[in-house]
């Protein structure tokens, strides 16, 4: 995984800061070196030079006027490739954050018209883009493409934005970058604002499953969503008005995407960690990645806390290897404000999520390694929240449905840009299973009878899980992470000693932490 940047001067405004534009691009690339610190690599207009160290560039000759820079920071994981990648003639250029998961299976099709000059996924890209077939990637990434002879930039975002890319559009240019802080960057240096309307600007972050299309002549941009369709009538061929039967062949088609999901994200790795939670959907995942390469599990939580618990004990059983991290409160608060940083936001429930992912991929990290695997999707795809079953009892099924579509369209806004940022933070690549395209049409395609009654929640991926895990996993019950961890409880402890109540506790995450952040920014 990477970092992607870049910013466009716009002819008519930005003809002062066009000297300046390699610094900057250089600056935003060392505030996201943690999210690729194997390599670096950056385009000007024309010029393309790659290198380990930004020392390197000091001395390089890119010092005229440029309108346009790209830059990329490298995570290496496949391939040994730097980027900016090209086509054959050099007039198609592309930087991306992510995995192609299908490049081996689109190369085949595409080798007896393109040659490959690498040995790295992303390559695949700016084919793909030749051959205007961008919906067949499989994936999670977000990416750049350049394209010289049109004259115009195409950013792309993964179908469910497992990958995060915010952009902003000024009277002076346009910029683009995989966190917010990147941005946050230029509105400070060019736009000479405070760090209060920095924290406050409309960044955006492009929204998943879509195209924008930048013109660079006329400094213009459309956006085209639904790149790839979702289907949630997969199921339809099997209607045959035996319940049982048609359950058991739901089961069976769940079971077997998920099982290519996992396979997928651990192609070609020799080891891979687990955030783990010891509940039904890490558990699933960690036992199932385990059939195909080494497996570490990390937790953390307070001593004592649920999480940590059920962690031990499943880990055990399965014959797992677990690495576990106790937090006291000050640590608590060291970590605070390194998620707060990370994630670029102070919000309460993503703060006392985000803490026990990123100690998970700090220990990842220091073990070596560079890709984690996590059940993020599985409760919105099969129901595993209460309120799904509040929603069933008072709305019904059909409401239920609407709502598990759009709260799985919109987890990218949540979760997974959390997620991400807190992963990477640790130069760590987050993969995750249970948003697979496929994974995600079966899911979605179900009956909610077979996810949520007033009972029980992720009925049949709970049925699924008691073929390969404990049953007192697979029937756990549903604890979200800021509660099974106790890091929700510990915010309010860390607040506390601030002299800050439960009740007035966003009030200490604007006072205390917010100001901390100003001073890293400043």
């Amino acid at each position: 995984m990477c970092s992607i940047s870049g910013i466009i001067i716009k002819d008519d405004e930005g003809s002062s800061i066009r000297d300046r534009l390699r610094e900057h691009l250089i600056n935003i690339m060392k505030i996201l070196k943690h999210r690729g610190p194997d390599s670096s690599g950056m385009m000007l207009d024309d010029e393309v030079v790659y290198f380990r160290d930004f020392e390197d560039t000091l001395s390089s000759n890119l010092r005229k006027p440029n309108r346009l820079g790209l830059g990329h920071n490298r995570l290496a994981i496949v391939g040994n490739a730097s980027q900016p990648i090209p086509n054959e003639d050099e007039n198609v250029w592309v930087i991306c954050n992510g995995e192609i998961y299908n490049y081996y299976e689109l190369m085949e099709d595409l080798e007896d018209r393109h040659n490959f000059y690498t040995d790295t996924d992303s390559e695949i890209i700016v084919h793909c883009y030749e051959e205007m077939i961008l919906q067949e990637l499989d994936g999670e990434y977000a990416y750049c493409i350049y394209d010289k002879e049109e004259n115009k930039l195409l950013l792309g975002r993964d179908t469910f934005g497992v990958k995060p890319l915010f952009y902003i559009d000024t009277e002076k240019y346009f910029a683009f970058a995989s966190e917010k802080k990147g941005l946050w960057y230029l509105l400070k240096s060019i736009d000479n604002l405070s760090f209060e309307e920095i924290y406050n600007y409309p960044v955006v972050s492009l929204h998943p499953n879509s195209h924008m299309i930048y013109d660079l002549d006329e400094n213009r941009y459309y956006i085209v969503r639904d790149v790839q369709k979702i289907r949630v009538n997969y199921f339809n061929r099997y209607k045959n008005g035996d319940d049982n039967r048609e359950y058991e062949i739901y089961k069976k088609e769940v079971e077997r995407v998920l099982w290519n999901g996992v396979i997928k994200r651990v192609r070609g790795l020799d080891k891979v960690g687990v955030v783990f939670s010891g509940g039904v959907d890490s558990t699933l995942v960690a036992k199932m990645a385990s059939e195909y390469c080494n497996v570490i599990l990390y937790t953390t939580g307070l001593e004592g806390s649920e999480d940590v618990e059920y962690a031990e004990r499943v880990a055990e059983d399965l014959g797992l290897k677990l690495r576990k991290k106790i937090i006291d409160k000050e640590e608590y608060e060291e970590y605070l404000l390194k998620v707060a940083y990370a994630i670029d936001e102070i919000d309460l429930m993503k703060l006392s999520v985000g803490v026990p992912i990123y100690v998970a991929s700090e220990m990842a990290k220091r073990d070596g390694i560079k890709v984690v695997l996590s059940g993020q999707g599985a409760d919105e795809l099969f129901a595993g929240y209460k309120r799904y079953q509040r929603i069933l009892i008072t709305k019904g099924e059909e409401e239920v449905k609407k709502v598990l579509y759009k709260d799985v369209m919109n987890i990218y806004r949540m979760n997974l840009e959390r997620d991400d940022h807190c992963t990477m933070a640790n130069s760590v690549e987050l993969r995750v299973p249970f948003l697979d395209k496929s994974v995600v049409e079966v899911g979605l395609s179900l009956p909610v009878q077979y996810k949520v009654n007033e009972r029980e929640r992720k009925i049949i991926l709970r049925d699924i899980a008691k073929k390969y895990i404990p049953e007192y996993i697979a029937n756990r019950p549903k604890k979200a992470a800021q509660y099974g961890s106790g890091s929700e409880k510990m915010i309010y402890a860390v607040g506390k000693s601030y002299g800050y109540s439960k009740r007035k506790i966003n009030i200490f995450l604007r006072d205390v932490i917010l100001k901390k952040m100003e001073d890293i920014h400043t």
